[in-house]
């Protein structure tokens, strides 16, 4: 992916901000890249954009700089979908035979991949790009193009939920985390991935970290402070998958 040239600049005030994990009001800024103040709370670690950029300039960020689907293309569709096969394999005794839901779903992959499992599998998006991809690529599955909060109204109930690189690129957790309490069953399973903070490949100075890359990239948690954020929500750790690269790979059990 191309970025503008990033410009990193040391914290300069000491404004607070109240963190969305914790909800403690310790979060300071702690440096400024590519034009976006980054705060640091010091209760939980966590770290993100303050204040986040509006839905118009996301969307625009999305529209013209982020090299994503086009009508009847998606980058990388062969690899993708073997990968997605292949991916799927971990989750098969969630997900056989039960009602599965891709959030973020791109171009459908690991909605067809689950279907290929036995799953009653769907997907979502907000892309309509990626949702028409999917629609037209596998007409078997249903996909939704619509918000998280209007998608929630449909009352429809999981148990299995599959999310890979969506929660970073969000303008906050709550959404997102209300979405998951609303629509997976009390037992069901959420599988997460992404960028993890708390990572030991993560550069000291973690201004320097590829992954921090706004207004891509938003939010950066570490085992600890998603954790938290979930069990917040009525969720608890079940399963972790140790990762070689700086990236979250986890499975949560809604107790509710």
């Amino acid at each position: 992916m191309d970025f503008t040239p990033i410009e990193v600049v040391p914290a300069a005030c000491d404004g607070a901000a109240s963190c969305r994990v914790c909800e403690g009001r310790e979060a300071r800024l702690a440096f400024v890249k590519s034009g976006y103040e980054l705060y640091r709370c010091a209760a939980c670690d966590f770290i993100f954009v303050h204040p986040f950029p509006s839905d118009a300039a996301i969307a625009a960020y999305y529209a013209t700089a982020y090299r994503g689907a086009a009508p009847g293309f998606y980058p990388k569709s062969r690899s993708r979908r073997w990968r997605a096969f292949i991916r799927s394999l971990h989750f098969f005794r969630h997900v056989r035979g039960r009602d599965v839901l891709d959030l973020g779903c791109g171009g459908g992959f690991m909605v067809e991949a689950f279907a290929r499992l036995g799953a009653r599998a769907e997907g979502i998006d907000i892309s309509r790009n990626s949702i028409d991809y999917a629609r037209g690529r596998f007409p078997a599955q249903r996909f939704y193009c619509e918000s998280l909060s209007d998608f929630t109204q449909r009352g429809k109930k999981y148990d299995f939920v599959f999310s890979s690189e969506v929660l970073e690129h969000l303008p906050g957790p709550g959404e997102f985390m209300r979405t998951l309490a609303a629509i997976v069953r009390p037992g069901g399973f959420v599988y997460l991935s992404a960028p993890d903070a708390g990572h030991a490949r993560v550069p000291a100075d973690i201004s320097t970290w590829d992954d921090v890359c706004p207004p891509e990239h938003l939010e950066f948690f570490n085992a600890r402070n998603l954790a938290l954020l979930f069990a917040r929500h009525g969720f608890a750790p079940y399963r972790r998958y140790r990762t070689k690269d700086p990236a979250h790979s986890v499975v949560f059990r809604n107790m509710g």
